[in-house]
């Protein structure tokens, strides 16, 4: 269980540092906010197949990659410039990613049970 958190939080985080290098002329809090809302994606879609797996896949996927894909720190540090220019800007953002981010976990959950629900034939 903890090799599955650890490989999976190493990869997880070397593909966040990637992808946060990579988007040309993409603003710092656009990368990560896109980062985040893929990692609540893929928790969404983890949480629909949590049956059908073992639990070192659960670990590795949704504790591990997740966890070290998503970056809390690099948001609120985001947020806190965003609030050096302006607050309400900053409160919108943080509004906006949570909203975003809770919508993609359920919509990442709904695709995953259609998924399984077209390959059981129900």
């Amino acid at each position: 269980m903890f090799l599955a958190v650890f490989v999976g939080g190493a990869a997880g985080s070397l593909l966040r540092e990637s992808l946060s290098t990579t988007i040309p002329g993409a603003p710092v809090f656009t990368a990560t906010f896109g980062i985040n809302v893929a990692a609540c994606f893929v928790l969404g879609w983890l949480y629909s197949i949590r049956h059908r797996v073992h639990a070192h896949v659960l670990h590795f996927g949704a504790v591990g990659f997740c966890g070290g894909l998503s970056t809390f720190s690099s948001f609120v540090q985001e947020l806190e410039r965003l609030a050096e220019t302006s607050v309400a800007n900053a409160a919108t953002a943080a509004g906006l990613e949570v909203v975003i981010g809770i919508t993609a976990a359920i919509l990442g959950e709904w695709i995953g049970r259609y998924a399984l629900d077209q390959r059981s034939g129900e």
